[in-house]
């Protein structure tokens, strides 16, 4: 079976961490944790060239190598898994995806997630994505909750492609953020590509591509444990983790972010405060716009009525 080799050099805020924990935490790559100690412990995770077992405590500059075989391409079973599907016809279907749930499956991780929610609850789904992957145009982090447009054939899956590659769909996110933005309303315009250390993170770096974020402050919470803000936020650019890049590259990452927000534990969220609440595009048989507005989901809420409180 074919394979394909991580690398990943610990940073220093993860010195003394479980290893099966980092990866989880950190990598985001759809693997489940206890499939993490099980390739450990068959000696597909090695750290600086050497087997460890699960419990083994990361220390700064640590070189993890993970061997993690590709998915195989074997029938997915169905499950009945709720989801909050907003809109249906018979070329798409928007869902408000919830948080922790992963989009589709991976290594020793091939129930659980939104494909098989999604083959239980729809009739159709394009094929373009193949086996792992129908219906999927495009996609949001496990921990990111919000809203997804679902193709059910590949005419619409390949117009959907072509939208969202000519940036003609619209999205908007919500996030609650440590401190206060230096401006009110502002487009961060820093190119995006990846971490030259760090494999797992990407980085504002000028050799990056271009990556253009706007956000406008909703509400400002001013604390005993700190200042936090409410972001509207909209994306002209979609590159990987890129909301989460150019808030923390402003000193402003999202509350709850494990791999580009340093204290994010302290807070005690179950997945980071970060949502996708609006959708616009254009209906890809008929050419009608139509758009979807999603409310903030109950974790967020919480962090709030938390601040509120202490307001």
């Amino acid at each position: 079976m074919s394979e394909n080799i991580i690398e990943v050099r610990v940073p220093e805020e993860y010195n003394l961490r479980r290893i099966d924990k980092f990866i989880n935490n950190n990598l985001e790559t759809d693997i489940s944790r206890s499939y993490i100690q099980k390739l450990i412990k068959e000696g597909a995770i090695t750290v600086n060239g050497d087997t460890v077992k699960p419990s083994y405590k990361i220390k700064t500059d640590d070189l993890i190598k993970i061997a993690v075989p590709e998915p195989e391409e074997a029938d997915l079973k169905p499950e009945n898994i709720d989801i909050n599907i907003v809109y249906e016809d018979d070329y798409i279907a928007v869902i408000n995806k919830q948080p922790g749930l992963v989009i589709h499956p991976g290594p020793g991780n091939r129930n659980h997630t939104l494909v098989n929610a999604l083959l239980y609850h729809l009739h159709d789904l394009s094929s373009i994505g193949g086996v792992i992957r129908p219906g999927i145009v495009h996609r949001l982090d496990k921990d990111t909750s919000g809203l997804m447009v679902i193709a059910k054939n590949d005419n619409a899956h390949r117009e959907l492609v072509r939208q969202f590659s000519q940036r003609e769909v619209k999205k908007r996110y919500e996030a609650i953020v440590a401190g206060k933005p230096n401006r009110a309303n502002e487009i961060i315009d820093r190119p995006i590509g990846r971490h030259r250390k760090y494999g797992h993170k990407m980085t504002v770096t000028e050799n990056g591509k271009e990556a253009l974020t706007e956000y406008r402050i909703k509400k400002i919470w001013n604390v005993r444990n700190g200042i936090f803000s409410h972001l509207d936020i909209n994306l002209y650019t979609g590159r990987t983790h890129q909301i989460r890049v150019h808030l923390s590259a402003i000193g402003n990452p999202v509350i709850g972010d494990p791999i580009y927000s340093k204290k994010w534990e302290k807070y005690k969220v179950p997945y980071l405060l970060l949502a996708s609440t609006f959708l616009e595009l254009k209906h890809p048989i008929s050419g009608e716009k139509i758009d979807f507005n999603a409310g903030l989901p109950q974790h967020i809420l919480n962090f709030i009525y938390k601040l509120e409180g202490a307001h």
